[in-house]
């Protein structure tokens, strides 16, 4: 009979046990090792990707794209979920490489190749985390010894290959024709057109953009010949200020921006908000461009933005950030206050109770304030509601958040809304009417207020621009 230990198993069974015992926790600990530390990040043509394993109910891939959302589609078999994130783009980069590959199909098939090559290496990565994993895992849990432990975190390993091996053999991914999408409710439609036709469109996309790009630096030029529109009559000592709103990560709005005020050599730019659509930090890096831009930039935050896309502007030379706080440029003070929303991650309201009640707070806060420094030449928030409930507190308001461009004056007050720099963003760009690239240039001097208003709107749909002048205040 064979001999038995304390707990009345024989030493076969025991054996058994135990053997069994380490290599289902090598095999948790090289999967728990993945799923913690086998975050890899690679460079694909000017695009940095993050990868991540995780458990999962199901063979999902996920793609997530700041600040569209996420895109997601069942591409294999098995308890295993991939995810990758585009965490940057570099432009520059990124140009290069469109421009170096002669075609759409060519840059594709370059994309691909790479792709390939650096899912050997994160898959190298990914064994060699699992080995360690399962290593430290039996050797403190069971303590055999390290060459024990270190055969046995082999096998785990390949035994967890093979348990992935199963799960990506399957993988199809001919599911993302049929995707499910998750992120921004308005910006779906968007995102699934992308999914669908960018790859395929690229050359035509970016044919559509230079064009964009050629005919405000035509427009621009022209510009030249109407300069009497730039210096009112007998105000030439006026201050010129490029007023802007809602940009929405648009890069041809920046470019828009910087050309308005190159063109007409305005003194500085107040932005009311909404540099972005999400506040990732993919998105600050399109907007680098701004950064070129030597006059003064005066920023409130809008409900798009959050403290992240405030650190990069921070950086910026000769930018401010106003929350609260007063700046003074040409003998003209601004006032700016951030949105209640631009504090966390959330851009709307959960209902419309909070929304009444936030702005509520605001409004009392801003008229703290201006009752303790003074009413400032013009004041400048994001939400256009939370502007016209304090239209009478200040001569010159500025606001924007509902991408309407229009002037609205009460009394001795007048409140600017610059409408939306970037076109709306992403949804502008992709809907069917299109959205106009809107701002307003603004003269006004210390003694006599404001003069004139130029209201400029470029069309990418009609390849129209237009100009209108109001005078507000004549001498």
């Amino acid at each position: 009979m064979p001999p038995r230990g304390k707990t009345g198993l024989n030493k076969q069974t025991q054996t058994f046990f135990k053997i069994s015992g380490i290599i289902i926790t090598g095999f948790i600990g090289a999967l728990l090792g993945i799923w913690i530390f086998g975050t890899s990040t690679v460079n694909i043509e000017g695009m940095t990707i993050k990868t991540t394993l995780a458990p999962s109910r199901s063979g999902i891939t996920e793609i997530h794209l700041p600040p569209f959302g996420v895109i997601e589609a069942k591409t294999h078999k098995g308890p295993v979920k991939l995810s990758m994130t585009l965490e940057q783009i570099e432009t520059d980069s990124l140009k290069t490489h469109l421009n170096q590959a002669p075609n759409s199909k060519e840059f594709m098939q370059r994309l691909r190749q790479r792709a390939e090559e650096s899912v050997w290496v994160i898959a190298l990565r990914q064994i060699f985390i699992a080995m360690i994993a399962a290593f430290c895992f039996i050797l403190f849990i069971w303590r055999p010894g390290w060459k024990q432990s270190l055969l046995q975190a082999l096998l785990c390993t390949f035994l967890t290959v093979i348990f992935l091996w199963g799960s990506f053999h399957s993988f199809d991914a001919r599911a993302f024709n049929e995707p499910e999408y998750k992120g921004v409710i308005s910006m779906a439609p968007s995102v699934m057109e992308f999914a669908n036709k960018s790859l395929t469109d690229l050359e035509l996309i970016k044919e559509n953009t230079e064009k964009v790009v050629a005919n405000l630096g035509e427009l621009f030029a022209s510009a030249d010949h109407l300069m009497v529109m730039a210096h009112p009559e007998g105000q030439e000592q006026a201050v010129k200020i490029l007023l802007v709103s809602d940009l929405h990560s648009n890069p041809v709005g920046v470019k828009f921006m910087k050309g308005l005020a190159d063109t007409f050599q305005v003194d500085f730019i107040i932005n009311a908000g909404d540099l972005t659509d999400l506040g990732s930090m993919p998105e600050a890096s399109l907007l680098d461009e701004m950064k070129s831009i030597t006059i003064p930039q005066l920023f409130v935050a809008g409900n798009h933005d959050n403290p992240q896309i405030l650190n990069v502007i921070a950086d910026m030379d000769n930018a401010y950030i106003l929350n609260g706080q007063t700046v003074s440029i040409k003998e003209i003070t601004v006032l700016g206050f951030a949105d209640p929303l631009a504090s966390g991650q959330e851009v709307e309201y959960e209902n419309s109770a909070k929304k009444k009640q936030a702005l509520e707070e605001a409004k009392k806060q801003i008229s703290a304030e201006i009752e303790k420094q003074g009413p400032p030449d013009i004041l400048v928030v994001h939400n256009y509601n939370l502007a016209r409930s304090l239209i009478s507190q200040t001569p010159l308001l500025v606001a924007g958040h509902d991408h309407r461009l229009r002037i609205e004056q009460k009394k001795d007050s007048i409140l600017i809304n610059p409408g939306t720099t970037g076109a709306a963003g992403l949804r502008g760009f992709y809907s069917e009417e299109g959205k106009a690239y809107s701002a307003v240039i603004i003269y006004l001097t210390p003694n006599s207020g404001l003069l004139a208003v130029d209201l400029i709107e470029y069309s990418p749909v009609s390849k129209q621009f237009s100009m209108n002048r109001e005078l507000v205040n004549t001498p």
